[in-house]
């Protein structure tokens, strides 16, 4: 019994990932991914990361001096507490974000703002010796939403890996969304009247909510029922 239950676990797990690469992602019968971009650091000058400063913030020894940078793209830390204050957020440092960062060097490169209204330097961190690009990492690890401002050259790029570590529940994805996937009150009305939303497989109906909406049309619960559809296990719907 204990068995069944695990591979039951593993199996609605995987879900998510499967749809998401047979409706967005299958061309010429492969999956295809959208490259990170790629530079020649071969004449640029890495920098030493001193600290991890926030979120999106670190101090690096730049130009003979100890200098604030942002990272361009950066938002706000993915959480299952959204109650909590933004500064407080701020002061806890995501590990993955130190683990990428803190004692190594980086290469800088600039978007159209370098610099803002308030003289903060904002750039795109690259890792040395490897190249790693760590704003665009931290987003496709599934630990920071995608900030879009200042963020112009990569904004496609950014979305489309932040939705896949959405979908996929990577990082801290997977808690927050089970955290935020809860059964208001009216759901326990049954009331048939109330929408949920079907997928273009149309064999069961999800909340509002549920990663496992690739895509969506609404229904009203009565309609899912004539039709025969099945609730979302991940979800729990209304019956």
């Amino acid at each position: 019994m204990c068995t069944n239950l695990k591979v039951r676990r593993i199996v609605l797990s995987l879900i998510p990932l499967l749809l998401f690469v047979l409706f967005g992602f299958v061309a010429r019968g492969g999956v295809t991914l959208r490259p990170y971009p790629s530079e020649d650091f071969s004449n640029d000058t890495a920098y030493l990361v001193l600290e991890v400063a926030g979120k999106n913030t670190v101090k690096i020894q730049y130009k003979e001096r100890l200098t604030v940078v942002k990272l361009i793209g950066i938002g706000a830390s993915i959480t299952t507490q959204p109650n909590l204050s933004v500064n407080l957020l701020d002061k806890n440092l995501d590990p993955l974000m130190r683990g990428l960062l803190l004692g190594e060097f980086v290469y800088l490169r600039f978007d159209a703002n370098k610099i803002d209204t308030d003289g903060q330097l904002w750039a795109y961190l690259y890792r040395a010796p490897d190249g790693l690009f760590i704003n665009l990492e931290l987003i496709r690890q599934g630990y920071n939403r995608v900030d879009t401002k200042f963020l112009l050259q990569h904004r496609d790029l950014f979305e489309y890996y932040e939705k896949r570590a959405l979908i996929a529940g990577k990082g801290r994805w997977h808690r927050a969304i089970k955290t935020d996937i809860r059964r208001p009150k009216d759901y326990e009305k049954n009331n048939t009247d109330q929408i949920v939303y079907i997928t273009r497989a149309k064999t069961k109906y999800h909340r509002d909510g549920c990663r496992l909406l690739v895509s969506r049309k609404p229904m009203k619960l009565v309609e899912v029922k004539k039709n025969n559809y099945k609730p979302c296990l991940l979800c729990n719907p209304a019956r």
